[in-house]
């Protein structure tokens, strides 16, 4: 391993630090500096860690949050380089790790404690849902500096806040606070900074409580179908029916129901 090699890989394994507050649930804490810079070599550990933990049947949910002010406020300017190859690499390596988390089986949360600009405010909406501190700001400020929120985020802004507000934001850049986030669809939960943490661990252990089997194909249907169409979505939705319906979470869920008890979800 050369030098060069080596640095990244040092950067890789302090990039990201990784903790389980409970079964089932990981969280994932982008801790690069300055406030959660996405240098490439966050992304390669972000992309590398989700897919170990696709293998590891015990986790459940994942909850991705940043650390002090920031979730994180993107690619680092002074590492720009107007080099197309630079260029290239950067938006391939954003554009996987945002394409990763959409395709993940399990869910993954955004836990904005703070700042989410640009390609951070973009890792957010890659996440299947985004909860907010009370203090945190989002925006997509890329058009200030003469770029564009590539890396998905001209794509999957307008699906979740609409064209005209996606347009809006992404062409003037301003940021806006969490209330506005909220009333736009932009987030689906604020809570006080100070019990962030806290709430959303209880919105992820109710997610970790159910089936892997049936949060996974919620997932898939629901991204199939926003992506390609209400009929690809129906038809995933029969096929993994039949396969989700049958599983032993199923007659597990079932049985529980009808004796009255608390299933026991997760079977092997």
């Amino acid at each position: 391993m050369d030098e060069k090699q080596s640095a990244s890989s040092i950067e890789e394994t302090s990039a990201i630090q990784v903790t389980y507050p409970e079964e089932g649930i990981a969280l994932i804490t982008l801790v690069s500096e300055p406030l959660g810079v996405l240098r490439h070599a966050v992304k390669r550990a972000l992309m590398r860690v989700i897919k170990e933990m696709e293998d590891n049947s015990a986790i459940r949910c994942i909850l991705l949050t940043g650390t002090g002010k920031a979730f994180s406020v993107g690619s680092d300017i002074h590492n720009f380089s107007p080099d197309a190859g630079w260029l290239l690499e950067n938006d391939y390596w954003e554009s996987t790790l945002n394409q990763t988390i959409e395709d993940a089986r399990f869910p993954i949360i955004a836990v904005c404690n703070g700042y989410a600009f640009g390609g951070g405010a973009v890792l957010s909406l890659a996440c299947d849902f985004r909860i907010a501190a009370d203090t945190a700001k989002f925006g997509f400020p890329e058009v200030k500096i003469g770029a564009f929120a590539s890396g998905s985020g001209t794509q999957r802004l307008p699906r979740l806040v609409g064209r005209g507000r996606a347009m809006e934001l992404l062409l003037t850049g301003r940021t806006i606070d969490a209330e506005e986030a909220l009333r736009i669809g932009l987030v689906e939960f604020i809570f006080p900074v100070e019990n962030l943490l806290d709430e959303a661990i209880i919105i992820a252990r109710t997610i970790a409580s159910y089936s892997c089997e049936s949060t996974s194909s919620t997932k898939r249907c629901i991204n199939v179908g926003l992506r390609n169409g209400m009929e690809a979505g129906l038809t995933l939705e029969s096929d993994l029916r039949v396969k989700t319906g049958g599983s032993a979470d199923a007659v597990e869920g079932r049985n529980a129901f009808i004796e009255k008890r608390p299933p026991n979800f997760n079977q092997d």
